[in-house]
């Protein structure tokens, strides 16, 4: 009898064990598996993508950085405007007021190469509270595979840009061109190095010489001279603040600028006459019978003039006749002719005879 007791007591010892064995690994199980409760409550929550990219069920989903949940399925999307898969995703109900109808939601990986899982941010107090039940609207992040083609195109362009390299290299080491030509002609260089030494000497014949700007940099004349220039020029900028000579008075004196109000207020005033019609000048602008008279007047004047340049009248032939003209030099020669005997001979024109009858 007390066999069948120690026996029975070492089989329930063995048996507790077990036991406390199996809570010991469920509870290892739900630490490793994450900080969601398989006994809390969840809600469903449905998000649209144009593609799965890779992403299986059971992948966890992250919220601002904490493991709120895992995928539970996903599957094709038949309904229209939205994305072409739909994701059903398992998540804590606790976070429920964080995820809202503008929560961002993606498909990221962990690391360049890792698994996919599910990426959310917190959404604003201007968007509503999903709940249990809702639907997201995901954004397509792209995938290592766009990376890697676009890293292939980088290499592709890196190539071609290699090939030119190697192409101008090999123009460069035949001569051709102007760098070629530069790198491999001794004449050119031969020039550069004559031009250097050319203005070696100019530098030097600057420094040394007795020209302008030799002088300007080495004789300390010139230097002496630009200083007392500047010191005038102080000068006068100085008399001029002090209101002394006209510059100054026209800057500092209130009575010349008064006399210039003035003068422009009357240059206002007879611009006013003007304006009014008043005047002479006033009735030249404004007067409409001045201005026909006065145009008048210049086509009487044309007239005349194109007579006198056609030869009518005395002072057209005076102008264009030349008998008038010889006439009068005659006669101008005459009369000179006639001073010339009256200053020789006086006596031949001032003799008078007397006669009795």
């Amino acid at each position: 009898m007390a066999q069948r007791r120690s026996l029975a007591w070492t089989e329930l010892k063995v048996g507790l064990l077990v036991i406390a064995g199996f809570a010991v690994l469920a509870f290892a199980i739900i630490r490793i598996g994450g900080p969601t409760s398989i006994f809390g409550q969840k809600m469903r929550i449905t998000a649209f993508f144009p593609s799965a990219n890779g992403l299986r069920s059971g992948a966890e989903v992250w919220l601002d950085g904490i493991l709120v949940g895992n995928v539970d399925d996903i599957r094709m999307n038949m309904q229209p405007g939205k994305g072409r898969v739909a994701i059903v995703m398992s998540i804590d109900k606790k976070y429920e007021s964080n995820i809202r109808s503008d929560s961002p939601i993606s498909i990221d990986t962990i690391g360049l190469l890792g698994d996919k899982n599910i990426q959310m941010g917190t959404g604003t107090e201007k968007g509503k509270v999903v709940g249990d039940g809702g639907e997201l609207m995901g954004a397509d992040v792209g995938d290592i595979r766009r990376i890697i083609q676009g890293t292939d195109d980088l290499v592709a362009n890196l190539k071609v840009l290699s090939d030119k390299v190697i192409n101008i290299s090999d123009t460069v080491d035949r001569g051709e061109g102007t760098l070629g030509k530069l790198l491999t002609k001794s004449e050119i260089h031969d020039n550069l190095n004559k031009t250097v030494l050319e203005m070696q000497r100019l530098v030097e014949d600057v420094r040394t010489g007795p020209g302008t700007a030799g002088r300007f940099i080495s004789d300390d004349e010139m230097y002496e001279r630009f200083t007392s220039v500047l010191a005038r020029m102080d000068e006068i900028v100085a008399k001029m603040e002090r209101g002394e000579g006209t510059a100054g008075k026209f800057l500092n004196d209130p009575a010349l600028y008064d006399r210039f109000e003035q003068l422009f207020t009357k240059m206002d005033s007879i611009a006013g006459r003007i304006e009014r019609g008043e005047g002479s000048l006033g009735k030249l602008i404004k007067d409409d019978a001045f201005t026909n008279d006065l145009h008048d007047t210049l086509t009487q004047m044309n007239s005349l003039v194109t007579a006198i340049q056609s030869g009518d009248g005395t002072a057209g032939k005076l102008i264009k006749d030349p008998t008038l003209f010889n006439s009068l030099n005659d006669t101008v020669s005459q009369v000179q002719k006639l001073l010339y005997d009256f200053q020789h001979d006086p006596k031949k024109y001032l003799t008078i005879n007397f006669k009795l009858f």
